[in-house]
């Protein structure tokens, strides 16, 4: 049977122009931008961008591509190969593409999907650790009305082509999707349970420390806000207190075994200064450190 090439939009340096490609329609789009040095050296970069309608002609294979692919699909469904995978990615689905390895893509008749193709200093590293926490490419369920929001803030700003301008703007907008894809990795249950396990951990590890929120947080790669959400929900308080009662525990079994002074136990416990522990130590036991240590156990 033949087919009839379809055009698709392109926009290169402002000027429409028009290409010939297999199964994409007429009312597509794709935006190609290039980065400033300092971009490519410092931010997030968007290569390029689009809005794809297809029919089932539309074909894909690449062997190697330097840079990072994002699909979402917004109707239909897109047949994916990556490495050792295969599977169906449909409405509202999320694909993560390392393009250094081979890929290929064939939609069916009615699919319809936006994208874009980054590269950037953390790109690769940040689609290892998303590959890694959803166990593969497929993300199921994970494009959300505020991912629509950002790729369409993405979209505006490659109609623009002011790229010098605005790709500050751009990273900003790409660093938001990974950040809102991996919270969504976190949401799964046993991916919660490996972040808080590996949160109190680190915890553990820094007990003679005054670690801080924002530290633990890049532990396990979340924003302290939701780490914050995290304990609060799964464990029933947050880090910093998490944190203070491991150290109060701490204390007190050093109070019991060890002859220490007050300041150097605290000291040992990471807590600011003697004062600062014997507050926190009442605040939690109702008795100072050394009305503790004058218990007979």
């Amino acid at each position: 049977m033949l087919y009839s090439i379809q055009k698709m939009t392109i926009v290169l340096g402002g000027v429409n122009l028009h290409i010939l490609e297999s199964g994409v329609l007429d009312q597509s789009e794709i935006y190609f931008l290039q980065p400033s040095a300092f971009a490519l050296k410092t931010l997030y970069c968007l290569q390029h961008i689009g809005v794809f309608f297809c029919d089932s002609r539309y074909v894909v294979t690449h062997p190697y591509w330097e840079s990072v692919l994002l699909l979402f699909i917004d109707k239909g469904e897109l047949e994916v190969a990556y490495g050792d995978q295969l599977f169906t990615a449909r409405e509202n689905d999320v694909v993560l593409l390392d393009c250094r390895n081979e890929h290929s893509y064939h939609a069916w008749d009615g699919l319809e999907f936006h994208y874009f193709h980054f590269t950037g200093v953390s790109a690769f590293a940040y689609a290892a650790l998303l590959y890694e926490l959803n166990h593969g490419a497929l993300l199921k369920n994970a494009c959300t009305d505020s991912l629509q929001s950002v790729f369409q803030n993405l979209l505006n700003l490659a109609r623009s082509q002011t790229n010098a301008q605005n790709e500050h703007r751009i990273s900003v907008s790409i660093h938001a999707v990974l950040c809102e894809l991996t919270e969504a990795c976190y949401r799964t249950p046993a991916a919660v349970s490996a972040a808080i396990e590996q949160a109190i951990r680190f915890m553990e590890a820094h007990i003679t420390e005054n670690i801080s929120l924002d530290e633990i947080a890049a532990q396990v790669c979340l924003s302290k806000y939701y780490l914050n959400r995290l304990f609060s929900s799964h464990v029933g308080m947050t880090p910093h207190r998490y944190f203070t009662n491991m150290r109060v525990q701490h204390a007190k079994q050093l109070l019991l075994t060890t002859h220490g002074s007050i300041e150097e136990i605290a000291e040992q416990c990471g807590f600011e200064n003697a004062s600062n522990f014997i507050r926190l130590f009442k605040q939690r036991t109702n008795m100072t450190p050394t009305a503790f240590r004058r218990i007979p156990f």
